[in-house]
């Protein structure tokens, strides 16, 4: 009975190896990726999607009291926060315009954050978006303010 013990925890230990050194393959050869529909194994907690993500790119215009109340660094931050890449200027006419490029959720969030909050003695009174158009690599490193 101790032998049959000693083969079953053998064999089941030499799955959990086996199972983990396919996992690894699957990782590193991207033939094997194929049959998983747009999924592979890139962690050991699952599944992440391996389809290319949208990148939109688009350029804005804020009007109302955005200029002397820290606009420009708080647009910085939040687009740092959000992962979003561009970059804002004050401009003449007491507005700030700029231009936004990111994946699509972070990308609305941050025109969402741009029409709506701003910074805390901001007042916006309108903001103005070019049409979105996707874009195939970022232009940009980080989101910068330009002077």
């Amino acid at each position: 009975m101790v032998a049959n013990d000693r083969l079953v925890i053998f064999v089941s230990f030499t799955a959990i190896i086996a199972t983990r050194l396919l996992a690894k393959e699957l990782v590193l050869c991207s033939d094997v990726r194929q049959p998983f529909e747009g999924k592979s194994l890139l962690t050991d907690s699952g599944y992440q999607s391996t389809m290319s993500t949208k990148i939109l790119s688009c350029d804005f215009e804020i009007f109302g009291i955005v200029q002397g109340v820290f606009f420009r660094k708080y647009t910085q931050k939040q687009a740092a926060t959000l992962g979003v890449r561009g970059w804002c200027m004050n401009t003449k006419d007491d507005t700030v315009k700029g231009q936004l490029e990111g994946e699509e959720k972070p990308f609305n969030e941050m025109k969402y954050w741009l029409q709506t909050k701003g910074s805390p003695s901001s007042r916006i009174d309108k903001a103005v978006f070019s049409v979105p158009k996707e874009v195939t690599s970022y232009s940009f490193k980080d989101f910068s303010i330009r002077r």
